[in-house]
């Protein structure tokens, strides 16, 4: 592991926990909850800031340019725009079956889609931060020694760390809706291997790896948080990501990401 790597996931660590301290503290009234959002924001944005720093360091002026050049990628199909969508609605939409065949309760209301496209654009506008950081420069940094799969691993092990803060908060959502830290740190794992399987086969475009990560979060909104089933459902939920990357990795075998033909989930 190169040193800059290295330094991208100490200072994402750094910087978002820094950032996420005063909500953490606000919710035990440690720390005035009027300046909340301003340090929530930066903790959001940090896998940027973090990136853009590293990436300046190694490429010099250039390094911008090369982290958000990968949101104009192209050489691949754009229906891969729309698989990126549709994924996640997919695999929201098999836990629900699967959590309603165990016996669970889901009132789908079918007019509730229509919120779908303005979630998406939301969220789409909230986490391509977090892409540009973790997508943009971990992950294609880490495959330059690794496969794919070692590579998809070690982003999820700091992708998951980089949320303590999420569970840290006083009656913590993320905790109920995950259960515990541990679970969703496995469930971060396991995700991960399909945003780098997506990434790999559109050629390194971040387009794709934050629409993949906004439908996720929209999906999940629709599906999931306003039906009040996040916890119950969670571990349907689980297991559909469980299957859908053990496909991916006895499926693909290769991808063609700058032209260099290798085994990536192996």
């Amino acid at each position: 592991m190169n040193r800059f790597i290295v330094y991208y996931f100490s200072l994402v660590l750094l910087i978002g926990g820094l950032a996420y301290a005063p909500w953490v503290l606000a919710s035990y009234s440690m720390f005035p909850s009027d300046l909340v959002f301003v340090f929530v924001m930066v903790g959001g944005v940090s896998p940027t800031i973090a990136a853009l720093i590293v990436a300046k360091l190694e490429c010099g002026r250039g390094g911008a340019e090369y982290l958000f050049d990968q949101f104009g990628h192209k050489g691949f199909s754009k229906l891969w725009f729309l698989v990126a969508v549709l994924v996640p609605l997919a695999l929201a939409a098999c836990a629900v079956l699967l959590w309603s065949i165990a016996g669970g309760t889901h009132n789908l209301n079918l007019t509730k889609l229509a919120e779908f496209p303005p979630i998406l654009i939301a969220s789409f506008l909230m986490n391509m931060w977090e892409e540009i950081g973790w997508r943009g420069y971990a992950l294609p940094t880490l495959q330059k020694k690794h496969n794919a799969l070692i590579s998809s691993l070690i982003v999820g092990v700091f992708w998951a760390l980089w949320h303590w803060p999420h569970f840290a908060v006083k009656d913590s959502a993320m905790a109920v809706n995950y259960h515990n830290f541990l679970w969703f740190a496995i469930f971060t794992l396991f995700y991960s291997i399909s945003y780098t399987w997506l990434y790999n086969i559109t050629e390194g475009s971040l387009l794709t790896a934050s629409l993949y990560h906004a439908s996720t979060n929209a999906a999940n909104t629709i599906l999931f948080v306003e039906a009040n089933i996040t916890s119950s459902i969670f571990p349907y939920y689980f297991l559909t990501i469980i299957i859908l990357a053990l496909i991916i990795i006895f499926t693909f075998k290769t991808d063609s990401l700058s032209n260099k033909k290798r085994a990536i989930f192996k």
